[in-house]
């Protein structure tokens, strides 16, 4: 007798153990099972001939899905996360499988059957045809010569190959039984004889070093920080080191950080190796694509891998190289579930694989830039662009009593531009109309009854939207106070901006892309094609278009709003906010015209500003390394924080002031417990919401630490309290 220890994608700790019955499986393979009351999908740990659970109490396993089993590495790799993160090690295990394998009822739609002829009828169905059974004998010829054929195949030679299939069963000339279907990716094109690889650009000295350096260690880990300034070709560097590894008959994985860069770079990737099989993983690709894909990564056939932070959990059995582009971003850190962050699991796959890992961007991650510092990494600079200079940044001063008018100066510089017929950029990362409605007599504010955080105003569908929770009401005609009928809207948002420019130039066209209006899929994509054909004049948008774009009439790019970030509580903003204009203003002038920056603020002695101007980014990260020194915060030191919510106030705190108890009952050296506090938004879709901050200057302290504390957190676990241990933190 069998038994399967098998994983399930549950908030319990597993494995649990199963009778394998009639099946035939393995380490890796995937069932479905029977769990308390429901069938759910499991992953097959091991097989043992015994079980520490009486024999009588354990269920059988229902099916096996007819796919190969999960590698070993995918499990070692789940492992070490599930670790790392303090996750349970089986729904870590689901990470990396696509929607469509997490449901029992694959086998129903996403398989086929296929029938094949027996011995039986091999012998006995030519002498049952008669000679004018042309439709049978076709059926039969084609039995002879497959080994397995499907109705649709059966069909294609005899129309009514149904009802004889079914009889042939009968008689048991054939068996039939289920196959996974055979994807093919239908994005992915191969080579034709009119389809010839794009030739890339001649590369700068800088360029050609760089590739020479990482080209010279492809069979050996080493993690190459690519620092560019923003179009200075670092994508031209990733193509040619791919280019050597793919020639070594290795797989490659591309990690961006957001969705709507896939296709840009996915176009470029397909026009520079087009004899090569391409798929993209992220999350917006359908139930079939996404299996597709998997199918296609998983046997080897494709050959590079494009993904947001959940391709990290591929399994790519060719792994020769990975590269990270804009490694700095925040969205590489997933922020519910399983809270892993794909940049440093990257970083971690090419240490286990023994591979190269290229870590690109124009503003390194203080992380990044630290083990640079510290030997750990090799650093790669390209300073300059090779076609053109860089854009002149200004800071344009005003003061508060300017409001949010555009300043002059600004407002001549766009006009110029437009009489060109350049494109212009107008940046401010906040969507809506206006930040806040206000009662002009007794200060009264419209607020979501559900977070602590204002309603923006959004004046074409005319509602008081939360950007926390989604909630929608109508704005009101008069203050829900004292009954004033003079409300007063506040700041400005994308919506706003939108409509002071058409006033101010009303025979150019204004395109406003933010996460309003890109909800619709595919819409992105069909506005960056409005930009790049300059059907568009000015284009107001948020953080979405201040990385990876290339618009070559571009060459004017307006910021506003960004003092708002210089007074923040999060010791990360200041260096946020100077990776993310450092990116924006790396749009314009990227073809052959110049390009020009204006930011308008009230505090242009800012050092932040004052860095950006002068493009001084080592001695900016020098000083902010300083700053995090002497205040003891990452990356001199590692943090974990536990998050908690719930709909009663007092039991956050209680479940806060027991885990602090048992935090502090731990006797870990060198581990700091701070005292809980609340989060900075602290209610959020009507939860209250507190934090507990635990700090080390050693990470095996912290990992010690944490080993034994996420056992006491799982204990306290209450139905009325959600909880979740983030390591790593990026938001504190």
């Amino acid at each position: 007798m069998l038994f399967a220890q098998v994983h399930l994608d549950v908030p319990i700790d597993g494995p649990f153990d199963y009778l394998v019955g009639p099946h035939h499986v393995a380490k890796g393979s995937i069932v479905v099972v029977p769990f308390r009351r429901k069938k759910l999908v499991g992953i097959v740990e091991s097989v043992s001939d015994e079980s520490l659970v009486e024999h009588r109490k354990l269920k059988i396993i229902e099916s096996v899905f007819n796919l190969d089993p999960l590698p070993t590495s995918y499990f070692s790799f789940c492992q070490f996360v599930a670790r790392y993160y303090c996750a349970r090690f089986g729904q870590v295990l689901f990470l990396g499988l696509p929607l469509a394998i997490r449901r029992v009822n694959f086998l129903e739609r996403f398989s086929e059957t296929v029938f094949s002829l027996t011995e039986k009828g091999h012998r006995e169905i030519p002498g049952s045809l008669s000679s004018r059974a042309f439709g049978k004998k076709k059926l039969f010829d084609m039995f002879q010569g497959q080994k397995s054929i499907t109705l649709s195949q059966a069909k294609s030679v005899y129309s009514t190959a149904r009802a004889e299939l079914a009889s042939w069963s009968d008689k048991e000339w054939i068996t039939s039984g289920q196959r996974s279907q055979n994807y093919e990716f239908t994005s992915t094109r191969k080579l034709t004889d009119d389809q010839e690889p794009s030739i890339g650009i001649e590369l700068t000295e800088p360029q050609q070093a760089a590739v020479e350096d990482i080209s010279a260690n492809l069979d050996t880990h080493q993690a190459w920080l690519l620092q560019g300034v923003t179009g200075s070709g670092k994508t031209e560097v990733y193509f040619e080191v791919m280019a050597k590894t793919l020639r070594l008959g290795r797989q490659i994985m591309v990690l961006v950080p957001e969705i709507n860069l896939t296709p840009q770079f996915e176009s470029r990737l397909r026009s520079r190796f087009p004899k090569y099989q391409i798929v993209t993983l992220n999350s917006s690709m359908s139930d079939k694509e996404r299996l597709q894909a998997w199918m296609l990564v998983r046997s080897g056939v494709a050959s590079i891998v494009l993904g947001t932070r959940l391709a990290i959990f591929a399994s790519l059995p060719k792994l020769g190289l990975i590269v990270v582009d804009e490694e700095h971003d925040m969205s590489y850190k997933q922020v519910e579930g399983v809270r892993y962050n794909a940049r440093d699991l990257a970083i971690y796959l090419a240490s286990e694989n023994n591979i190269p890992i290229i870590l690109g961007s124009a503003t390194p991650s203080l992380e990044t830039y630290f083990n640079f510092v510290q030997g750990k990494y090799k650093r790669l600079k390209l300073n300059e662009r090779p076609h053109g200079p860089l854009p002149d940044i200004e800071l344009i001063s005003v003061d508060r009593a300017h409001g949010r008018a555009l300043a002059p100066e600004i407002l001549s510089a766009m006009q110029v531009c437009l009489s060109r017929g350049e494109q212009v950029l107008v940046f401010l990362n906040r969507r809506g109309y206006a930040s806040a409605l206000f009662c002009s007599s007794c200060n009264w504010a419209a607020m979501c009854g559900r977070c602590s955080a204002r309603l923006t105003i959004h004046k074409h569908s005319v509602q008081l939207r939360c950007h926390y929770c989604g909630y929608q009401s109508k704005v009101p005609d008069q203050c829900a106070e004292c009954g004033n009928h003079d409300l007063i809207d506040l700041g400005q948002g994308t919506q706003r901006i939108e409509d002071d420019l058409r006033v101010q130039f009303p025979e150019a066209s204004v395109l406003r892309i933010d996460s309003d209006t890109t909800k619709r899929k595919g819409a992105f994509k069909a506005m960056r094609s409005v930009i790049e054909n300059s059907d568009v004049d000015i284009i107001v948008g948020t953080q979405m278009l201040a990385k990876g774009h290339d618009f070559p009439n571009l060459s004017l790019v307006v910021v506003l709003g960004a003092d708002q970030s210089l007074f923040s509580a999060d010791f990360r903003a200041t260096e946020r906010l100077y990776q993310q204009l450092l990116q924006v203003s790396g749009r314009p002038g990227r073809g052959e015209k110049k390009g020009r920056v204006m930011l308008q603020t009230e505090f242009a002695q800012h050092p932040v500003y004052q860095s950006l101007i002068h493009q001084t980014f080592d001695d900016f990260a020098q000083e902010l390394l300083s700053e995090r020194e002497e205040a003891a915060f990452p990356p001199l030191c590692y943090q974990a924080l536990l998050r908690v919510a719930a709909k009663q106030e007092s039991q956050v705190w209680k479940f806060l002031s027991l885990a602090q108890s048992e935090a502090i009952k731990i006797k870990v050296p060198g581990i700091e417990v701070y005292d809980a506090v609340p989060s900075p938004l602290f209610k959020m879709a009507g939860l209250y919401r507190g934090q507990l901050l635990i700090q080390s200057a050693s990470r095996k302290s912290m990992r010690g630490f944490l080993r034994i504390w996420s056992i006491y957190i799982d204990a306290l676990r209450d139905g009325a309290v959600r909880h979740a241990l983030d390591v790593d933190p990026l938001d504190v």
